[in-house]
């Protein structure tokens, strides 16, 4: 049973009347129970559930009991975050691309707990990004196409038909099976490529992007990733003081401002600062179960969106009124 009183109660209230009026997918008692979590999370800046069992809203009469609902939310698996981001992601899309701006989404991987590791595709939010879909995975390793193919089609099919979007990813994703997706979804993409690989011109040359810049050049057009791979555009980037240059693919002319749209993936390294050590310390989790730490991870959603929301909450003006001084 609920509280009904009290600092986290009111913010669990608010969160609780928001999804109701979404499409997620749960029912009340799950609804109920992600804001009660998302609303302790967000007042603790923590995921011990022991410390979340300390706040939580609810009517019990032992925090062991707190700990146990927290356990049996997040092991719940008719809980599918997925279908929770339905309820979300289009409307955040929608706001962000109304003036037929494009929404940048871009995908990393990092580690979220002992072993485990975190596919995510986040959605760009001023400087910052917050979450849209993710697939964790126990594993030292890196999470390969097979892993990124279906979360990046399980996204794809979030996106309100009309809106522009544009894809950033690392050099470790500069695959031509992920750009082939792009192009397959009519994605704008800007996703860097490793120096030493081979790209093939229809011309018949062979040169890899390191040769490229050495040679003085900017940006390749119509060059193939692989000899039987996507044909793709190339901008050339070496800045002052950086070791590496940057090598971009990219579905456009190449253009120093073109290839600077790689600077945008940025986002989601705020973002997993957000979840980790500037936020909420994901990594220190004790959960050992994959899915529970993506539910988990979507009770981290909840609060971050709820966060960026309060911070994006329109300034009042300021009263046009102004006192008058008393005469001397």
């Amino acid at each position: 049973m609920r509280k009904r009183s009290g600092g986290v109660w009111h913010i669990a209230e608010i969160i609780a009347d928001d999804l109701e009026g979404r499409e997620t997918g749960l029912s009340k008692p799950q609804r109920y129970g992600l804001a009660d979590i998302a609303a302790s999370v967000l007042t603790s800046r923590s995921v011990n559930t022991s410390e979340l069992a300390n706040i939580l809203p609810r009517t019990v009469k032992s925090q062991e009991e707190s700990y146990r609902f927290i356990n049996r939310w997040l092991s719940n698996g008719k809980i599918k975050p997925i279908e929770v981001m339905k309820g979300f992601i289009p409307e955040i899309l929608s706001l962000l691309t109304f003036n037929n701006q494009v929404a940048v989404l871009m995908l990393d991987q990092s580690k979220v707990g002992h072993g485990f590791e975190c596919l995510m595709v986040s959605l760009r939010l001023g400087e910052r990004a917050i979450p849209v879909a993710w697939r964790v995975k126990k594993t030292e390793g890196e999470m390969g196409f097979n892993e990124q193919e279906p979360l990046l089609k399980a996204v794809y099919e979030l996106i309100p038909k009309g809106i522009k979007v544009l894809l950033a990813a690392d050099r470790f994703y500069g695959t031509a099976a992920l750009i082939s997706l792009c192009q397959r979804f009519g994605w704008q993409y800007r996703i860097r490529l490793k120096g030493n690989l081979n790209l093939f011109h229809e011309e018949g040359w062979i040169i890899n992007p390191l040769e490229a810049q050495k040679l003085g050049l900017e940006g390749l057009e119509n060059v193939h990733l692989g000899e039987k791979g996507p044909a793709i555009n190339v901008g050339i980037l070496q800045e002052v003081d950086h070791p590496e240059p940057w090598f971009i693919a990219m579905d456009v002319k190449p253009s120093l401002s073109r290839t600077l749209d790689y600077g945008m993936r940025w986002g989601i390294e705020a973002l997993f600062s957000d979840l980790k050590t500037r936020g909420f310390s994901v990594t220190k989790t004790q959960l050992h179960h994959a899915d529970r730490i993506e539910r988990l991870l979507l009770v981290l959603t909840v609060a971050l969106y709820w966060a960026v929301s309060t911070g994006m909450m329109p300034r009042q003006p300021k009263s046009s009124y102004k006192k008058k001084k008393k005469d001397p």
